[in-house]
């Protein structure tokens, strides 16, 4: 349907999608129930219908879809490039949630960032499409920097930081301030130090990580473990949880070269 050849940096991801599905016209999207409910409120607010589909334990949807139909699916924790470009390539209206693979090729009609997954930004969101959008948007203001080091979390200011997005409810552009620290990252550095990062946790984990991972990844997130039981002891890092996917963990890749928190988060099963 489109070519994937413009680029537009808004204030977050959820206003990328509200606006290429408000320019696309879209009325009808499939969306998993295991996602985030921000991605549901910003489709509602742009008056889509949303149809829902469950993914099984390797996070692939359970079911076939309609040929034509407008689909978005999520690259869980950033090991589903596979499944993405599978999907893509069978769906001619794929739409790539990419905020948790920042690094992953653009796929389908769409493709969402996130940047304030990966980067210590205040405000970031990608959309490359093929469609011309108009950015006659305010510009997001520079806001004061806060740290989302696993290991040196402030925790209250991420929390003020969500909730001043919730309650503003315009698109923006990106802050001219995140915009510029974007401008100054190496991607390829940063996708090579995660992808290290994570097979040194897996060498870890492997044994037992009930979750199957692919041997193809991309840029990820974090290392998503998969435990029975899954109770960790206090550590002082910063551990964000999914609802929405039950008895996984996903670790900080900067735990990697922390050995005695490893130790001491996971003291009774490595």
């Amino acid at each position: 349907m489109f070519k994937l050849n413009n680029k537009i940096f808004l204030n977050n991801a959820r206003n990328c999608l509200r606006i290429f599905l408000r320019t696309a016209g879209i009325k009808e999207l499939w969306v998993p129930y295991e996602l985030c409910s921000v991605v549901f409120r910003a489709a509602k607010a742009e008056g889509v219908n949303l149809k829902f589909y469950h993914i099984d334990e390797n996070f692939m949807p359970s079911k076939p879809f309609p040929r034509n139909a407008f689909i978005l699916y999520p690259n869980y924790f950033g090991i589903c490039d596979e499944i993405a470009c599978e999907l893509a390539a069978k769906y001619p209206n794929f739409i790539y949630d990419a905020t948790q693979s920042f690094f992953a090729e653009p796929l389908g009609i769409a493709t969402v960032y996130s940047a304030r997954k990966f980067f210590p930004v205040t405000d970031g969101g990608i959309l490359i499409s093929g469609l011309n959008i108009t950015t006659d948007f305010k510009r997001e203001t520079d806001t004061p920097n806060f740290s989302t080091d696993p290991l040196n979390f402030d925790h209250e200011n991420f929390l003020k930081n969500e909730l001043r997005f919730n309650r503003d409810k315009e698109n923006k552009l990106i802050s001219n301030k995140s915009r510029l620290q974007l401008s100054q990252i190496n991607p390829e550095q940063e996708a090579t130090q995660r992808r290290e990062n994570f097979w040194k946790l897996h060498e870890i984990f492997k044994n037992v990580n009930e979750l199957q991972i692919p041997s193809r990844i991309t840029g990820p997130m974090v290392y998503p473990l998969k435990l029975s039981n899954p109770q960790i002891n206090e550590c002082g890092i910063f551990i964000l949880k999914y609802n929405y996917l039950k008895n996984i963990i996903p670790l900080p890749l900067e735990m990697a070269g922390n050995k005695p928190a490893i130790e001491k988060l996971f003291a009774n099963i490595i």
